[in-house]
């Protein structure tokens, strides 16, 4: 059931099936997009994948599944929620990489952000970026995530340390470049 409608993507509620679970341990597994990915072990199984998607909602998380025409397609939501402070922490992984390059991403984004201060109270919504992947650096700032710093050599991927960005957005930044709502379902 489709929860925020743009004009590239569909977010839902993340049921965490046994097909989404799959699919996204596939994706992972091929890491055809998956290359600046922070958390995790490579190879995945599906059953832990859904084992983690629990936990996360256990903990308070609001997860989607990202959907286009060509189904589901990734992964975004609302984590570490630190409700004394009204923050959030962003996170979005498009394993599909036919998906890629398309502004999907950026609607995601901006869709899940809307949520986050429109329903979730949120104050601030920050991430984490590598600092080499200038496609979603790009991305977060056309959503209007500002850059807050660099912590070096925070991430071991592939046999070197790489940089990364903290970067955040601020209700009133938000409210003040964005008046129109996506639909919701």
């Amino acid at each position: 059931m489709t929860f925020m409608k743009g004009e590239k993507c569909e977010l839902r509620v993340l049921e965490a099936t046994d097909e989404e679970a799959k699919a996204w341990a596939q994706g992972v597994n091929a890491g055809l997009t998956t290359r600046h990915l922070f958390s995790g072990s490579f190879p995945m199984r599906w059953i832990d994948v859904q084992k983690q998607w629990q936990k996360e909602r256990e903990a308070g998380s609001v997860e989607f599944g990202v959907w286009t025409d060509g189904g589901f397609i990734g992964t975004c939501g609302l984590y570490s929620h630190r409700d004394i402070y009204r923050s959030w922490e962003f996170r979005i992984l498009i394993f599909d990489a036919n998906a890629v390059g398309k502004g999907v991403g950026t609607e995601a984004t901006r869709m899940t952000v809307h949520y986050a201060f429109n329903r979730c109270n949120a104050h601030r919504v920050y991430l984490g970026v590598y600092a080499d992947n200038e496609r979603a650096v790009r991305c977060y700032q056309k959503v209007g995530f500002k850059e807050e710093g660099r912590l070096r050599d925070e991430i071991f991927c592939f046999g070197k340390y790489h940089d990364a960005i903290r970067m955040s957005i601020l209700e009133d930044e938000w409210r003040a470049q964005n008046t129109v709502a996506p639909s919701s379902a």
